[in-house]
């Protein structure tokens, strides 16, 4: 009985299992870096909006423009390392500055096998005189 060919299947099989778990390593180092991209963009927002709040850098008495903090800190923050699809939303007050980022991960590798896109959100928040 010839044994020619038996190691196809077990060949076949293990190559996938490499790929997927390279594509599983790849992905997982891209979503990383996605969220250290938004991470970085909610806390550049966030210290704009906060420095924005303190206009005279940083000075005892603030001068108070929350609606303008906001703008900034959403502007600042899009405008941080740019990319389609994402988003931002700012609340200020008194206290200071807190930012909302939003992005879209789409997989590369394991996109192709039917795996969906995540949201990644950071939350960053700053205060005048502090950061």
């Amino acid at each position: 009985m010839s044994e020619r060919g038996s190691m196809l299947p077990f060949m076949a099989a293990l190559i996938f299992v490499g790929l997927v778990v390279t594509g599983l390593a790849l992905d997982a180092a891209l979503l990383a870096a996605t969220y250290r991209e938004v991470a970085f963009a909610a806390d550049v927002g966030a210290e704009a909006g906060a420095a924005e709040l303190a206009v005279g850098a940083y000075s005892e008495t603030p001068l108070l423009d929350p609606g303008s903090a906001e703008a900034t800190a959403v502007r600042a923050a899009l405008a941080a390392r740019p990319r389609s699809g994402r988003s931002a939303v700012a609340t200020a007050d008194v206290g200071g500055v807190c930012l909302t980022v939003v992005d879209h991960y789409q997989p590369r590798i394991l996109g192709a096998i039917g795996v969906a896109s995540t949201e990644v959100t950071v939350e960053a928040c700053a205060v005048p005189g502090r950061g």
